[in-house]
Parts: C-alpha cells; structure tokens; sequence
C-alpha cells in the first residue's frame, strides 16, 4: 500500500469509530469513491452490513453504533424513545425485559434498509405520536463520547401510552413503569399533552397520574381536550366515568 493511499485508510479510521455504522453517502460526502470503498471490503479493512452500509472489521454491533449512523453520518431524523429511552434513563431496569434486544425508534421518514434489515439489534419504528423536537434531550454514548438523540422520560411514556392495546404494551406493563415516574417535570408534561392529538394518550395518562399521586401531577392542566366518546383500554374492565376509559379491576375504577 503506498503512504497515500495508507494515511487515506487511517484518516477513515480517525473519522469512523468502531462500531458506528457508516451509509454509502457518508463515505462519498468524505472523500471515499464506492471504488474505493469496494477495495476496503475485499481487502478487509471494512466490512459491509447490510445493503448500503459499513463498519470496521471486528467491530461489535452494538445498537448505540447503529444509531449514530443513522442519526450523526446519515443525518436522519429518528430518536430512541418510548420503553427504550425510559431503559437507557433508568426506569425500567427492573423490568423482565433481557436487556432490550429490540430498540424502538420514532421518526416521520421510512428509515433505510441497512438499518432495518439488521437482527442483532433489532429496531422497531413508529411514526406516532408527533411532537415535533419537543422533550428530546441528548444522551452519552460510549463510543468516543458522542451522543444520541433520545426522548426525555415525560415524552417517553407518552410514546409507551400510545402503544398500549391488547396486542401490544399491556396496560399492567406501563403501569409498573409509572409507579417510578417521580419526578418528571410537570413544564414539559403540559407542553406535550397540550400539543398531543391522541386522547387514548391523553386519558391514559392523566389516570395513572391521578392513580399514583405524584407531586407533580397536581401542576398537570386541567384544561386538556379529552375528546368524546369511551375507549375500551382493556377488556372486562371497569369503566372510568372521569377519564371515560375502561381499566383492569383491581385499579378500583
């Protein structure tokens, strides 16, 4: 290998971490031809994942790599949230969930096919509910210290509430992760139930608020558009006149 072409391949080493995975557009917006990303996958020195995707040999693929990929080189907006982001901040450890083999991930756009075609992780994506970049928050990796984008806990459990259903998050499995919920801050509550079109959500939330006591939610408004109509959250339940849901029996609706 000449020196150029040597300090070119160690230049790519500076830029790309191990274990963060690289899209095609990445490498040629940095100066790397796909010929010549085709001659480090022969030679070794990168090793391609999926359909249009890289990492460094020997790399282990940890999920935070993949998510700098997708958020810090492709520049696309998706952000860990819901179960995953209340995990990564500490309220559902306890939880018997094997340490999260699949990571939920929101964002508008259809995400590529190198991300979702990978297995070990695994992601799952959601479109809704939308908030904009409302309650997102920045969170340490252990890759050279970069970031990630993640939902803060009070956008978070909005996120879980909307996946509750019968075939989904059970209403049970939340409310376990509510009862840690102390102290959310009740500022950021409003502004995302305020900007929250789902009364599912909404009523959810709002019940389990009242249901575990907390300081904070007493400074929750009392205005929130509830919308019409009762919602069966589970079956024979007992219906919440207040909150026009029906939940399990043993929370004495």
């Amino acid at each position: 290998m000449s020196l150029e072409k040597e300090l070119k391949l160690k230049q790519l080493y500076q830029l790309l971490p191990e274990s963060v995975v690289a899209p095609s557009a990445w490498f040629t917006a940095n100066g790397y031809s796909s010929q010549l990303v085709y001659k480090y996958v022969k030679n070794g020195w990168l090793t391609k994942l999926g359909n249009g995707a890289y990492i460094r040999p020997a790399s282990i693929h940890e999920w935070q790599g993949a998510v700098l990929g997708l958020q810090k080189l492709a520049e696309l907006p998706f952000h860990v949230g819901g179960l995953s982001s209340l995990n990564i901040l500490g309220y559902a450890h306890y939880l018997p969930i094997g340490g999260e083999k699949t990571i939920t991930l929101y964002g508008e756009k259809t995400p590529p096919a190198w991300i979702r075609q990978m297995e070990s992780p695994s992601f799952t994506f959601h479109k809704k509910p939308l908030f904009g970049d409302l309650g997102l928050k920045k969170q340490s990796t252990s890759i050279r210290n970069w970031q990630i984008t993640i939902s803060s806990a009070e956008r978070a459990i909005l996120e879980l509430l909307y996946q509750v259903d019968d075939k989904g998050i059970t209403f049970k499995f939340v409310s376990e992760i509510f009862e840690s919920l102390t102290t959310l801050s009740p500022r950021l509550l409003n502004e995302l139930l305020q900007n929250c079109s789902n009364r599912k959500v909404k009523r959810l939330f709002l019940f389990f608020a009242n249901y575990y006591s907390f300081p904070w939610a007493k400074h929750i408004s009392k205005t929130l558009d509830l919308g019409a109509g009762k919602l069966q959250i589970v079956k024979d339940g007992n219906y919440n006149k207040t909150y026009m849901i029906t939940v399990p029996k043993e929370f004495n609706a």
